[in-house]
């Protein structure tokens, strides 16, 4: 069983103020915005679970909103354009 999983998280939340909120939670939860309501990452499978809570949290009823484990960082160069490799590594952090 795999520690971290890459998902790839894609929203449409039409309400600004919650639309906001759900940006900073997933960028606290250390994804990364590949556009402006795209997300990629890895996380653990508590933190995927936290997803769907999050969108039951700040989505209504005419929101869109999905998450899926994805698998970028390998095929992402193939089949995409501005994009470079640097931008879906896992990033290392240093604690002081």
């Amino acid at each position: 069983m795999a520690l971290y999983y890459e998902v790839l998280i894609s929203y449409d939340i039409e309400e600004n103020k919650n639309r906001k909120k759900l940006f900073d939670e997933l960028k606290d939860m250390g994804l990364v915005s590949i556009q402006k309501s795209v997300f990629w990452g890895h996380l653990k499978g508590a933190e995927i679970t936290i997803i769907s809570h999050l969108f039951d949290k700040y989505c209504s009823d005419n929101d869109k909103a999905f998450f899926v484990k994805a698998n970028l960082a390998k095929e992402i160069l193939k089949n995409s354009f501005g994009y470079e490799k640097q931008d879906f590594e896992v990033k290392e952090f240093e604690y002081i």
